[in-house]
């Protein structure tokens, strides 16, 4: 799929202004998404000299999921289900904080569940965005979203 047919951040996610981390989706496929975090863009949770506590990675995965969500029922034409946290699993940072001006790239990969039985569970990894593609690795874990139970016609 090409992510540049996909519509803005702000239409596949619940979130506006600025508690949408996420700047755009890199790669798309049925099972993971990989979007792009730019730390300077950050206005939310923003420390003073710039950097970002590294257990904001959380968010960025957790919205990294609704991205790939929201990509999902978006190409059925449904609108974005909203979702909840329900669970943390064995979560790694490997740093303190993210620098000012670093570039991110979260990836959320489908481990297992359904979306029609209320729960879905992601691995996701938070990397280094680097010009030559993936740097190093920088968070990782995985988070389970409950999400309301859609009718078979979604």
């Amino acid at each position: 799929m090409n992510v540049n047919d996909l519509p803005p951040m702000r239409e596949l996610l619940p979130h506006q202004g600025m508690v949408l981390l996420l700047d755009r989706v890199l790669e798309h496929d049925a099972e993971s998404t990989t979007t792009r975090v730019s730390i300077d863009r950050q206005t939310w949770l923003k420390r003073d000299d710039g950097s970002v506590a590294s257990w904001v990675a959380l968010e960025y995965m957790a919205q990294c999921i609704a991205a790939h969500e929201g990509i999902r029922t978006h190409l059925r034409g449904v609108p974005p289900v909203h979702g909840s946290l329900a669970a943390i699993v064995g979560v790694r940072l490997y740093r303190s904080y993210f620098e000012s001006g670093e570039l991110l790239r979260v990836r959320s990969r489908r481990a297992r569940g359904r979306p029609g039985l209320g729960v879905i569970s992601h691995f996701c990894t938070v990397h280094e965005d680097r010009p030559t593609g993936e740097g190093q690795l920088l968070a990782e874990g995985r988070l389970s979203i409950a999400i309301p139970k859609l009718s078979p016609s979604q």
